[in-house]
Parts: C-alpha cells; structure tokens; sequence
C-alpha cells in the first residue's frame, strides 16, 4: 500500500474484536496509511485492501483477492505480520498504561511511546493480557487473582478471552458493594468508613484480601460514570491495587476521561499493566 490510500477493517458484530482494530488502525495511520473500522455481518465485495478480523460467514469467497486478508480474532502475530508486509514501515512503539497523557493514545489507558521508558512494554501490537500470559509459565507458576468493583469483571473477562487463560487466573471476583467488600475480602468497616470505598487504602485492603490465597493480585474500585461523583472524587477518578503475595505492592490513584466504558477498560489496562511491570521488573 502506499502513504494515503485507504484501507478497510471490517469486524463481525463482536465488540471484543475492536481493541485489535484499533491498534491496526493506529499501525496503519503512523505509516501513513488511512484506515476506517466497519462492523459488519458480510464481507462486502469493495475494491481497494482490506482486512477482516475474525470469522465471517462468506470468508472463502472473499479472501481470493490478493488484497483481502483475513486474520481471526486474537492472532496478534498475524495482525503484525499483515502489517508489517503489506503497509509502509511503523516507527517502532512501546506501549505504556497510564491515565496520563503521553504518546498516541491508541485506546483509553494504552500509549504508543517512541522511546523505551521503564514501564513501558514493546509488544508489537498484542495487548497487555496477552503479555501477561506469556511472562507467566504455563504451569506451576504463579496464579492470579482479581477483584474488581467499578470494572465489574471487565478485567477477568479480558484475561480468560485468551487461550491458556487458566494456566494464570486462579479466581476473579466482582466486589461492587461494600458489603461485598467486607465478607469476601476483608475490607474493614473503619477503612470504609474513613477513607470510602474510592480510596488506595481501600484498593489495598481488597488486594491483600486476594493475597490470602493467590500469588500475584489485583484490586480496582472507582467512579466510572456517568454519576457516583463525591467531593474530591470526581467521575473517573479509580484507585488500582496490584502485587504479590509476601511481595511488592502498589497502589495508583488514577483520573481517567471519557465515559464509563472508556475508565472501565482504562482501569483493566492499568491493572494489567502494573502486572507486567512488577513481573518484568
């Protein structure tokens, strides 16, 4: 393809899909190329390149143009081969999980950086829950734990959307409640009380809670939106707990924009991230 011509991703109806378009499409529009994302339950007979991402109930037909190329949904590694024969050279990109802006933001929470900082990934187009399974062993090695209450459950269901998922998630659980938060992981009713249930102290408390009985944990809870604003914790605002059991731990107080889907999925990239940096620290 050439610097300004206009290429295609077409998706089936599956929105888990779309984070995979997205950093096609951020691939393809930093080497010049312009690229437009079409959800779709046919491939459309158009000319030009195009890329369908997943499976399609006409795809034989289909991909017998040169042009056309299909890549199912999760094969990272053929989503960057595709790119990197067929479009204009990338400069090359580390990924970084902040609620800061830096970089390109290529999805809510997820920068493209030009230069390697220390939390900062080269991934090469896969995403952070991908990255995570490969640094842990596929057996016996250390298992993961959630908990999560603004996210509810968003983090877990990225994580076990991978192949192999169960090698490193032991358990997640969806603590939206305080209550919740008190019988399933043992928040005290004082730190609730003192500090709310949008604090580190908090996001803390649920991520040693998780520690009892998992090797690696992570703990969310914030405003996602569009209400739930109190006095000094406006809506975005999610505190994210991460660490190891008799290990290092951390704890983020993070501000993110947009609406709810966008901190939902910002707080699980931070989270993940926060992961990869404390297993290849």
């Amino acid at each position: 393809m050439n610097s300004g011509d206009l290429l295609h991703i077409f998706l089936p109806m599956r929105p888990a899909v779309l984070p995979d378009a997205q950093r096609l499409q951020a691939w393809a529009l930093k080497s010049g190329i312009r690229a437009r994302i079409e959800l779709t339950a046919v491939l459309p007979d158009i000319e030009g390149a195009a890329l369908g991402i997943g499976a399609f109930a006409n795809a034989d037909a289909w991909k017998v143009i040169p042009q056309r190329a299909l890549v199912p949904a999760g094969d990272w590694q053929g989503l960057r081969d595709w790119a990197e024969h067929y479009l204009p050279p990338c400069p090359h990109s580390f990924s970084c999980f902040s609620d800061q802006s830096q970089g390109t933001e290529i999805l809510p929470g997820e920068f493209w950086l030009q230069e390697k900082t220390p939390d900062a990934f080269d991934l090469s187009m896969a995403p952070p829950e991908w990255a995570l399974l490969q640094h842990c062993p596929k057996a016996g090695g250390p298992r993961l734990a959630v908990a999560e209450s603004c996210t509810g459950g968003g983090l877990a269901a990225r994580i076990t959307a991978l192949s192999g998922s169960s090698a490193l998630l032991q358990h997640g659980m969806i603590t939206y409640s305080n209550t919740a938060k008190r019988h399933f992981l043992g928040v005290q009713a004082k730190t609730l009380m003192r500090y709310g249930a949008v604090s580190e102290e908090t996001a803390l408390e649920m991520l040693n809670g998780l520690l009892q009985e998992a090797d690696l944990g992570a703990a969310i809870t914030g405003i996602a939106g569009p209400g739930g604003a109190v006095s000094g914790k406006p809506v975005g605002t999610v505190c994210i707990a991460w660490g190891q059991r008799n290990g290092q731990q951390q704890v983020r107080t993070c501000h993110f924009r947009g609406d709810r889907w966008n901190v939902q999925y910002a707080s699980g990239s931070v989270a993940l991230g926060g992961l990869l940096s404390l297993l290849c620290g």
